[in-house]
């Protein structure tokens, strides 16, 4: 049976015991991979936020995150202890974490403890998060597994977005990069417009989720054969 990691939703980094910075994923694409996967015979691990859309098969092996740091040891300790065919890195990470709250003027590492009185004077010292994309192919045990990353734009040109996809393609350690922007999505039609690119070109292309799941599958049979 084949093994398929693939990660879902909105990390978080706490400012105190009770505030978050966070994205608005839901996780709904990847609970819906996940679906997909385990319909077609894969074994799936869905690496999760912990309040993400759940998959509704019985048998996705589910692991929580909350933030960057959660999400990328659970990704290593997955990658290292089983032999994984393809990992699909469909979360939404945050671009930067939270390194201090400062406090009345005082600087504090985060994150505080307890609930920070809303009377006082608050900042948040935000530094870049540390990017996962391009470790998982080092963490994997596996010398033949693929990797597929995701590449969000907003209102980009074909050219911008081109960019975006190659720069990831080149840096990102992946094997095949799904592009969509935020102007093509609209969850309430379950309209989803996504391309998926190799290192050679537009490899597929799928208007929702469902159809992203079977080009994801397809891709990663073609993957399998080494055409």
């Amino acid at each position: 049976m084949k093994r398929v990691v693939i990660t879902s939703g909105g990390t978080r980094e706490a400012i105190d015991g009770v505030r978050h910075i966070t994205n608005f994923s839901s996780g709904t694409t990847g609970a819906a991979l996940a679906d997909a996967f385990a319909d077609a015979g894969w074994h799936v691990t869905l690496v999760r936020a912990r309040d993400a859309v759940r998959p509704s098969d019985p048998d996705v092996v589910q692991v929580p995150f909350a933030s960057v740091a959660d999400l990328d040891a659970a990704c290593r300790d997955q990658l290292q202890a089983h032999d994984v065919d393809a990992v699909v890195h469909a979360a939404a990470v945050s671009d930067f974490v939270v390194d201090a709250v400062v406090v009345d003027g005082v600087r504090h590492p985060a994150p505080l403890v307890g609930k920070l009185d809303s009377a006082r004077s608050l900042s948040v010292e935000l530094v870049p998060s540390p990017k996962i994309l391009p470790k998982l192919r080092g963490y994997s045990r596996h010398p033949g597994v693929v990797v597929v990353g995701f590449k969000l734009t907003n209102g980009a040109t074909a050219e911008e977005a081109a960019a975006a996809v190659r720069k990831q393609l080149d840096t990102g350690g992946v094997d095949i990069v799904v592009h969509n922007d935020l102007t093509e999505m609209d969850h309430a039609s379950n309209r989803h417009v996504t391309t998926l690119h190799g290192h050679h070109g537009v490899v597929g292309r799928a208007t929702s989720n469902a159809e992203l799941a079977a080009r994801l599958l397809e891709r990663l049979a073609v993957s399998a054969t080494g055409a």
